[in-house]
């Protein structure tokens, strides 16, 4: 929106997003919004783990093609099919 930056993610719950802003190599995002579908089971957790890890600075590295978000003790790795 208006040359910032956006971070929006799909869990099997509710989209999830918020502002986010970039130093070095930490990401941040503020203000997360989420959608108001109730979850149930095994999805209300995984949402909830992906809140947790985006309210924390978010370490971003790169290595054997493969980008890592690092976040508190969690690391996601992502890779190009």
């Amino acid at each position: 929106m208006a040359g910032s930056l956006q971070l929006a993610v799909k869990t099997p719950c509710n989209p999830v997003g918020g502002p986010a802003t970039i130093s070095g190599n930490t990401l941040h995002v503020g203000d997360i919004a989420v959608g108001a579908m109730g979850c149930a089971d095994g999805a209300g957790a995984q949402e909830q783990w992906v809140l947790q890890f985006l309210q924390r600075p978010i370490e971003m590295t790169s290595a054997g093609g493969a980008l890592n978000w690092t976040s508190g003790p969690d690391t996601l790795t992502l890779r190009a099919n």
